[in-house]
């Protein structure tokens, strides 16, 4: 990942306005999950920072409250990124950075299930159906595993309770994690969802550890029901969806 004033270098480039800068450095900020949020005067003053002319802070706020890409942020005078402009953003953006995004379909993962989230999950559900759509069937497995434990690590994350998953500062394993979480009175899994979690891990720990076995598309095909209703049910109890 490019640093901030890297990406200011490659759009500097681009004829932008001082809203279109300032919607570009919350867009940079989303990829790198560096601010959420930001207040006209904290993007001006980001511009100024990377070598632009500083913007006068009312107008560009008046700017930005206008602007089709931003919506008003949890904080006073401060704005986020509309999640409806996302992906055009993506496709401006990303090839400053150097990335190319390909388009995929919702194979696995539905990516409604995770639209307008976190960014990460929207990142490892894109991944997780690219690797599929293009037959990279280990990784996709592997992505399948990582995105369950992510999402059940944010269950106690999000409740305040990630103390009781820690050892020695570090997240327990996947094995010791699904235990507890089998154990713990206090979430209610639905009646399937021991087994799919298990299932999950299954496939995931061969892709990763086993020296001969390459996963199969059918491999994943095997599973996918249960990836889609199991990433439901977490993601509700993790209060990411409701």
């Amino acid at each position: 990942m490019q640093t901030r004033t890297e990406f200011a270098g490659g759009i500097a480039q681009l004829n932008l306005s001082h809203a279109e800068r300032a919607v570009a450095l919350l867009w940079f900020y989303r990829q790198t999950k560096r601010y959420e949020e930001r207040s006209a005067s904290d993007l001006a003053n980001d511009l100024r920072d990377e070598g632009f002319p500083r913007p006068n802070s009312s107008r560009l706020a008046a700017d930005l409250r206008r602007h089709r890409c931003t919506v008003r942020g949890k904080r006073p005078n401060s704005f986020q990124l509309d999640l409806r402009s996302v992906l055009s953003l993506d496709e401006q953006y990303l090839p400053v950075l150097g990335i190319k995004r390909v388009e995929v379909s919702g194979s696995v993962v539905p990516p409604e299930l995770v639209a307008g989230t976190r960014s990460y999950l929207e990142k490892l559900v894109y991944q997780i159906n690219g690797t599929y759509d293009y037959t990279f069937f280990d990784s996709c497995a592997v992505l399948c595993r990582r995105l369950m434990e992510s999402l059940l690590i944010e269950i106690y994350v999000s409740s305040g309770r990630e103390k009781e998953i820690r050892d020695g500062g570090a997240f327990f394993s996947l094995d010791r994690l699904l235990t507890y979480v089998r154990n713990d009175k206090s979430i209610s899994l639905g009646r399937g969802t021991p087994r799919a979690m298990e299932d999950v891990k299954h496939i995931g720990d061969t892709a990763a550890h086993d020296r001969t076995y390459i996963t199969t598309k059918i491999d994943i095909d095997d599973v996918k029901a249960k990836v889609r209703k199991l990433i439901s049910e977490l993601l509700v109890l993790a209060g990411v969806r409701k």
